[in-house]
Order: C-alpha cells, then sequence, then structure tokens
C-alpha cells in the first residue's frame, strides 16, 4: 500500500488588513514555538509563502528576514530558511537588550546569577545523575591542569553549566548559561587575561566548588543551598576586589567588550 503524502503546509489562518509582513511573521513564529514547525525544519520558499498568503514574495521576504532577527529561522543561500529557535540564542537576545538599555552593572548581575545557581545547588542535589556529578568533577578537574587562561575560562563555564543541566530545567540552564558567560569572561579580563592572574583568581574558589559538588553528591538539598550560596558570596568578594570592578557597569570598557563579543556570536 503506498504511503499517502503529507499534506502540504499551510497558513494557519488568513490575512487581515494591515500589515501582511508583521502577520505572516506572527503566524509563522506561532507555529515555531508551538513545535509544528519542528526545529531543522525548513521553510517553504519565499514564492510558496507568498502564493499560501496570497501576497508578493517580497512581503514574505521580509516576513523571513524579522524571523532570522529574532533568531527562530536561519536563512542559508542558495538553499533556503530553516528553523533554528535555539533556546539559548532567543534568551541572549532578550537579556542583552534588557541589560543594556536599564545600564545593569556587574553587582547585579552576580547577584540574579547567585539567586540562580543557589536554586540550581538545591535542585541538582535532587536530580543529579551520576553522570552530571562526574562531569561538574571532571571540569574542576580541568581547571586545574589548564595551561591557557582561554582554557580556565572554559572549564569554569563548563562547571557552572553542568551545575545548572543537573536540575534538568531548560529556562534556568539557559539563564544561567547567558549570565556565567559574562561573569567569567568579566573576572578572566579583570584578572588581566593572563594564565598567572586568572589562575590566582579562579583558584581562591576552589574549596568552595569542591564542598558544592560534594553536597549534591551527597544528595543533600539544604547543604547543597547552602554551599551554593557560599560559593556565590565568596564569588562575589574575589571579584568586586579585583581592580576597576566596584563601579563598573555597562559603559565601562570591559563590559562593552564582552558585549561587543556576544553580539558577534549572535548574528553568527
Amino acid at each position: 500500500m503506498n504511503k499517502k503524502s503529507p499534506a502540504p503546509w499551510q497558513p494557519t489562518k488568513p490575512l487581515e488588513r494591515g500589515n501582511a509582513a508583521e502577520q505572516i511573521f506572527e503566524d509563522l513564529r506561532a507555529q515555531i514555538l508551538a513545535g509544528d514547525l519542528a526545529r531543522g525544519a525548513k521553510l517553504p520558499t519565499e514564492k510558496q509563502l507568498g502564493l499560501a498568503y496570497g501576497v508578493a514574495s517580497a512581503t514574505a521576504r521580509e516576513a523571513v528576514r524579522s524571523l532570522a532577527t529574532a533568531r527562530l529561522v536561519e536563512v542559508r543561500h542558495g538553499s533556503g530558511a530553516y528553523v533554528t529557535a535555539d533556546t539559548d540564542q532567543l534568551v541572549a537576545v532578550s537579556l542583552h537588550s534588557m541589560i543594556q538599555m536599564e545600564r545593569i552593572g556587574i553587582p547585579e548581575l552576580l547577584g540574579v546569577l547567585g539567586a540562580l545557581n543557589t536554586y540550581a545547588g538545591e535542585v541538582a542535589a535532587s536530580r543529579a545523575t551520576k553522570a552530571d556529578i562526574a562531569a561538574m568533577r571532571q571540569a574542576l578537574a580541568d581547571m586545574d591542569s589548564a595551561t591557557t587562561a582561554d582554557a580556565i575560562s572554559v572549564a569554569l563555564g563548563n562547571f557552572l553549566d553542568q551545575l545548572a543541566r543537573a536540575t534538568n530545567n531548560p529556562l534556568l540552564i539557559a539563564l544561567c548559561r547567558y549570565l556565567t558567560g559574562i561573569q567569567v569572561g568579566f573576572a578572566a579580563q579583570l584578572s588581566g587575561g593572563t594564565l598567572e592572574g586568572w589562575r590566582k583568581t579562579s583558584r581562591r574558589l576552589n574549596k568552595e566548588r569542591h564542598l558544592l559538588v560534594d553536597a549534591i553528591a551527597a544528595g543533600d538539598p539544604a547543604a547543597a543551598r547552602q554551599a551554593a550560596r557560599t560559593y556565590h558570596e565568596r564569588s562575589l568578594k574575589v571579584i568586586t576586589a579585583l581592580p576597576n570592578a566596584g563601579s563598573a557597569r555597562v559603559s565601562d570598557p570591559v563590559l562593552s567588550w564582552l558585549f561587543s563579543l556576544d553580539s558577534k556570536k549572535l548574528t553568527q
């Protein structure tokens, strides 16, 4: 018996009066977020979209460009547009804009990250698998054996990412990953950007990191919450004691440089 061909893609509703490109964008956006257009799926061509919505291809093209700007699709020249809907990018784009508009400073960023990591530690103590704990310990070992400043940053970022991932909470993971990237980059730069400077700064928190992992491995949520809080408080003291850290805000050179790098990543 021959298998039936899948039904051709169709809009969820006809267009109304008004900005057609914006309506197409909203319709496609809703389908992507609902999973009707799955991650990795290829969008209909601009011609197909135009025919389906009853508009010119140029109008459909404008809607697809808006989806690309929103980091929901990736346009591959010569191939078409593909659904990406990357969680990290969606969160990062929103937070990046809000932090700059509201001129959020490093103390505020670290305060939010500390609260998230404290919660992550508590939840991880109940949910972390042996593989999660092994990954955290490996990240700590990688920090100890790192031979470059960049390697220390990567290992520290991996450790904090594994802490969040052990919670199995996608929102928490995405929020922590974005804020952790800023924290690690900021601390590395204020440490001089050198291996010795960054190693000296990072090693001041070795004890607290190991105690946090030990509490999670023991399956003790209360101890893990306290260990995470202690780690955050100690981190705050270490980072804010670095030269020029106390008054750093988004207008300062180091943090502006980090945002510049982040923007480049978001547009790749």
